[in-house]
C-alpha cells in the first residue's frame, strides 16, 4: 500500500506501522509472546486510520470541482472528527 502513496509523510507512517505489526508478529512466532492490543491499536491501528482519512481528504481535493471547498484547511483534531461528521452530515439533510 506504502508504494501507492505519492505523499512521503503518509508512506513513512504506513512503513512504520508495517514494520511495528512485523516486529511483533516476529516476537509471537518467536517466543510466543503474546500481542499488547493496546500496543497495537495505538502503533498499527490508529496511525493506519489517520492515514486512511488523509488520503481521503487528498483524494477530495484532487478530484473535487467545488470551489466553494477551502483547499487549505487544516485537519480536524481526532476528538473532534465524529461530532464535525455530523454536523456536516446534519447540514446535508437540511
Amino acid at each position: 500500500m506504502e508504494e501507492l502513496i505519492d505523499i512521503p509523510d503518509l508512506q513513512n507512517r504506513v512503513a512504520t506501522a508495517r514494520d511495528q505489526a512485523r516486529r511483533m508478529r516476529q516476537e509471537f512466532r518467536e517466543g510466543q509472546v503474546k500481542p499488547d492490543w493496546a500496543v497495537v491499536e495505538l502503533q498499527i491501528l490508529q496511525p493506519l486510520v489517520e492515514v486512511r482519512q488523509q488520503l481521503r481528504e487528498e483524494l477530495m481535493r484532487r478530484e473535487s470541482s467545488d470551489d466553494l471547498v477551502p483547499m487549505d484547511r487544516d485537519p480536524v483534531p481526532q476528538r473532534y472528527a465524529e461530532m464535525v461528521r455530523r454536523y456536516y452530515e446534519a447540514l446535508g439533510r437540511e
